[in-house]
């Protein structure tokens, strides 16, 4: 029985280990579920952190708890990174190395250069207190997608910011001190909370789901699929889109009786994943069976919250199809033959911009970051 919340969980395929994450502790499982080692990564500043010590840190060591906010492991390395929130969110690198077919941390590494973080710009901040989210990709070096929730205290001091692209120095000894990112104007940091739900890659892109305000106008809640692009560094790919989850009864008459239950709409997500779908489903859903398909957990929120009330349900979206309505979207952004007056969105993150075909003077490559809205672009359970 863990000590405390289960904050993470990664599995490590080659020696069918499981790492469990809560705070100031990382306890490796195997199959089993036997408890093989445990890394303690806090209290900062006490005896029974010794990878704490391994932290060049300027200033006295304060007694600090650690929430284990990031646990990913590296996709072409045997590396486990762990990120918490003491110390500003810095991050460790574990090496494993498999003896007799069990998994051991053969050394830890503190991801820290003392020289290159300062309180107004932190490479090697990665999580935040109130929720990260992790990807990371091999580029001939390994990169980290980071999504992080800030408020305007969080990002005054060594902000992690809330969507980044950071590159590992090949040293080990942190991140590259120059990296693309975005963050929430500070007018809004403390009244437009965005909460990344989950995350995940495939082929050329990296995904986050999120729970936020509608616009910065509305108090009701909604989800958003946010897409990030590989094969470039910056942030200028940068694609958002509504996901609209709801139950649609079928009328009919029952005994004489006229029967109208009501339609919901499930518009805040608590948990996804995106797997392969079975034959039948990818029927059902005009999908292939090859196809990533992401399914969503949504619950319909509170009026003016993101707090769940008690009824859910499961949607399923194939990739593809969200990738060709944010396509779809970039057209009508873009086409000189679309004379709709069309805003870019993201205002959180940006002054109000319209797309190039608007007349937009700013001189922004049409590429530039958008929100895109798919009125089409829903997944609908229907009820007999």
């Amino acid at each position: 029985m863990a000590e405390g919340n289960i904050q993470n969980i990664v599995t490590y395929e080659p020696a069918d280990a499981i790492f469990v994450a809560v705070r100031n502790k990382i306890y490796m499982l195997n199959s089993n579920l036997v408890i093989l080692s445990t890394v303690v990564t806090g209290p900062w500043g006490s005896d029974q952190c010794k990878i704490c010590a391994k932290c060049q840190m300027k200033g006295p060591m304060n007694f600090e708890d650690t929430d284990n906010k990031v646990l990913v492991m590296d996709p072409f390395e045997h590396w486990l990174y762990s990120c918490g929130t003491s110390q500003h969110g810095i991050c460790f690198l574990h090496e494993i190395e498999i003896q007799s077919n069990i998994a051991v941390i053969k050394e830890t590494t503190c991801l820290y250069s003392a020289q290159f973080n300062k309180p107004y710009e932190c490479p090697d901040c990665i999580a935040s207190a109130l929720g990260t989210r992790t990807v990371v990709v091999d580029k001939s070096a390994s990169y980290f997608y980071v999504a992080s929730t800030v408020n305007r205290s969080i990002a005054e001091t060594y902000s992690p910011k809330s969507v980044s692209i950071r590159r590992l120095k090949s040293t080990r000894d942190g991140f590259d001190h120059s990296f693309h990112h975005l963050t929430v104007l500070p007018e809004y940091q403390d009244t437009y909370p965005i909460n990344y739900v989950y995350s995940f890659n495939d082929q050329h892109f990296v995904y986050f789901l999120t729970v936020q305000r509608e616009n910065l106008s509305f108090k009701s809640y909604h989800t958003r699929i946010v897409r990030l692009s590989i094969e470039d560094n910056d942030l200028q790919k940068y694609r958002e889109l509504n996901l609209d989850c709801r139950f649609e009864y079928k009328r009919r008459r029952r005994r004489g009786l006229a029967v109208n239950p009501r339609d919901v709409a499930f518009n805040v997500l608590q948990a996804a994943h995106a797997t392969k779908p079975g034959s039948k489903l990818a029927q059902e859903i005009s999908a292939r069976e090859t196809d990533l398909v992401l399914f969503g957990v949504f619950a319909e929120s509170h009026v003016d919250s993101m707090m769940p009330q008690k009824n859910s349900a499961v949607c399923a979206f194939p990739l593809s199809m969200i990738n060709q309505a944010i396509d779809n979207g970039m057209n009508k952004c873009c086409s000189s033959n679309v004379h709709d007056k069309m805003l870019r969105g993201l205002m959180f993150y940006q002054h109000t911009e319209y797309c190039p075909h608007n007349g937009d003077k700013t001189g922004m490559h049409c590429e530039t970051m958008i929100h895109l809205v798919s009125k089409q672009f829903i997944s609908k359970l229907g009820i007999q």
